[in-house]
């Protein structure tokens, strides 16, 4: 997935964590190290060797919710289900929580996620993420108001933007650089106008990332118009949250005006299409965010609003959407297939780290097996055309990042699928009864 479109038969070298040698120049760089052979031979033949997938907005705190909450719009969605069962998290529930979801992102071929997080406990998902060994943007949501929003998600901005940078102080560059930590202010209704500036003047002078929703559904942005007079890109425009750092969820109902003023900010916005499709809120026009352009990611948002946390999935669909769109220009296999990697990456400010196979990068990387009978026969006549609209995510055979094995042959190496499933099972039970009962953790 690098700029020149590069596919090509042949070996890549992984060294120090990094890619130190692709194709050709594999058996010169093994010539030259004590021994003259690597330490460890991967067989990947009859599979695809691509970048990582890069999941560009997340909740692993709502993992635990799946199937909780369906059939509803929005805003009903926030306020009847997913917002009590937030606050009803305990230290070990969102561990859980995490534990689960990324058991699945990484058997999936996910080697990078940006996680919102929650109000609470944003530290166990922290210590949970380092355990995975995934790269990841992970922030604490920022809620200081909101119609609907529990006693226990509520919080003062003072408290809310002290936490969040002291999460920053604590966890920024940790594990050789794989963790880095984002200012997540959930979105424009539940944080005050002295949050939202707060926030802009902190991720100016701490370089941090702003993760947030932006125009979601249609309720959503009546209710934005209502509360504060404006779309929320033009109240984000005006209130300078708006920079190179700002990755926005969703943007299904910019116009080309507010596409604008991201571009003239170089923000980046990330689709979501199966969330979208299942709350009713929208299509994304990812067509127009690229003739803007936009840098563009690709995500799944959490398992309570998708069910399933599934890369290939939302690759098919932004496909579908865009070709339905734009029947006489739709997004090509190449095209979705960046926004689930290299485009994403740029997306997230982490392209020359990751997203792509080159050398000198980091070693985020996954096999993909072509021997399916659903990938025959001609499997790598066009290998992007067959990842996007036929591969599935259990024709992952190893994910890898920053040269370290996290899922091989059906087995995680950090983390313990079966136990998390388990875990997950016990914890939820608690998770809903305290719901019910209104308790707060």
């Amino acid at each position: 997935m690098d700029d020149a479109g590069t596919i090509a038969a042949g070996p890549l070298l992984v060294r120090d964590g990094a890619i130190a040698a692709i194709g050709e120049g594999v058996a010169a760089a093994l010539a030259a190290l004590p021994g003259r052979r690597a330490a460890e031979s991967i067989d990947a033949r009859g599979g695809f060797v691509l970048p990582g997938f890069v999941h560009g907005h997340l909740h692993l705190c709502q993992t635990l919710f799946r199937g909780l909450a369906e059939h509803s719009d929005l805003m009903g969605w926030l306020r009847e289900r997913i917002w009590p069962l937030e606050a009803a998290h305990t230290e070990a529930s969102i561990a859980a929580s995490a534990r689960l979801g990324l058991a699945e992102l990484i058997a999936g071929g996910v080697t990078c996620i940006n996680d919102m997080g929650t109000v609470r406990h944003t530290g166990a998902i922290a210590a949970v993420l380092e355990q995975s060994g995934i790269r990841a943007v992970f922030g604490k949501a920022l809620m200081d108001q909101g119609e609907g929003v529990p006693a226990g998600l509520l919080e003062s901005a003072s408290r809310a933007l002290d936490e969040a940078l002291a999460l920053a102080r604590r966890w920024e560059g940790v594990a050789d650089g794989r963790l880095s930590v984002s200012l997540a202010p959930r979105f424009v209704l539940s944080c005050s106008e002295g949050l939202w500036r707060e926030v802009a003047a902190a991720s100016a002078a701490r370089r941090l990332r702003v993760h947030t929703h932006i125009a979601e559904s249609p309720a959503e942005g009546r209710a934005v118009e209502a509360a504060v007079h404006s779309t929320a890109a033009r109240y984000f425009e005006r209130r300078e949250v708006l920079s190179e750092r700002f990755v926005g969820a969703h943007g299904v109902w910019l116009d080309a005006a507010e596409l604008s003023l991201l571009k003239r900010a170089d923000a980046a916005l990330v689709h979501c299409p199966g969330s979208n499709l299942k709350l009713g809120s929208g299509l994304a026009d990812v067509r127009a965010w690229s003739r803007a352009g936009l840098r563009c990611g690709l995500g799944s948002d959490g398992a309570a609003c998708n069910n399933r946390l599934d890369t290939f999935a939302e690759m098919g669909l932004a496909a579908g959407i865009a070709r339905l769109q734009h029947p006489g220009e739709p997004l090509g296999a190449r095209a979705v297939l960046e926004l689930a990697t290299c485009a994403g990456a740029r997306a997230l400010g982490l392209g020359a780290q990751t997203g792509s196979l080159e050398v000198g990068k980091q070693a985020d990387l996954i096999v993909v097996d072509a021997a399916g009978p659903h990938l025959a026969p001609h499997a790598d006549a066009d290998p992007c055309t067959t990842l996007v609209h036929a591969a599935r995510a259990t024709d992952v055979r190893l994910t890898m990042v920053a040269g370290r094995v996290l899922w091989r042959d059906g087995a995680w190496t950090t983390l313990d699928g079966a136990r998390a499933a388990a875990e997950a099972r016990a914890e939820a039970r608690g998770l809903v009864r305290r719901a019910e009962s209104g308790r707060a953790a």
